[in-house]
């Protein structure tokens, strides 16, 4: 990952959040140790068991995004171990209404992502376990988004055209080196 120069190292929690569309573009993605006070945010949860993994906020690397529709950042293990997690997140600040549209255009954007991590000789996406994770902050009812969006074959013909899993969480947990998981759901 030496490409990315501005990438950081986490081994707790994270906290992504978009201020573009709330500070019409002053501002943009942050990645932080501690929750946001003023926005509304996506949220990864270190496990019991610490794993050390790396940040890459996306918009801290013109350069790597010139030219291609990309998501706000990705995640990866660092911890050694067989098939590691790499983890593509796309942040949507919407109403409810265009949860479906905006599904679509962020697996757009990951897929993206993933495809010049391949093609620039970053990552090889066989040796990792990939999950693309769409998340709309503003909007804590309908989750899993996805299942609002896609269909189960649609759903699976996104795996098998990726290789990643699709979440639509605005939290997941890291459930070891190898894994992600949802959170637990209240029902």
């Amino acid at each position: 990952m030496r490409r990315f120069s501005r990438a950081r190292l986490y081994c707790n929690d994270c906290y992504v959040a978009d201020y573009s569309e709330a500070t019409h573009s002053r501002a943009g993605v942050i990645l932080a140790e501690q929750p946001f006070r003023d926005i509304d945010f996506f949220s990864l949860h270190g496990c019991r068991q610490p794993v050390t993994y790396i940040g890459v906020n996306l918009e801290e690397h013109r350069s790597f995004i010139r030219g291609i529709e990309n998501c706000e950042c990705f995640f990866a293990s660092a911890m050694p171990c067989p098939r590691p997690w790499l983890l593509l997140l796309e942040l949507k600040y919407c109403k409810p209404r265009n949860l479906g549209n905006n599904s679509s255009k962020a697996i757009r954007q990951m897929a993206s992502v993933l495809r010049k991590l391949e093609d620039e000789g970053i990552i090889d996406p066989r040796r990792y376990r990939i999950y693309f994770n769409y998340s709309s902050p503003a909007n804590t009812r309908r989750q899993p988004f996805t299942n609002f969006v896609h269909t189960q074959s649609e759903a699976l013909e996104l795996v098998k055209q990726s290789g990643a899993c699709l979440f639509g969480f605005n939290d997941l947990v890291i459930a070891s080196g190898e894994f992600l998981r949802a959170p637990k759901q209240r029902i």
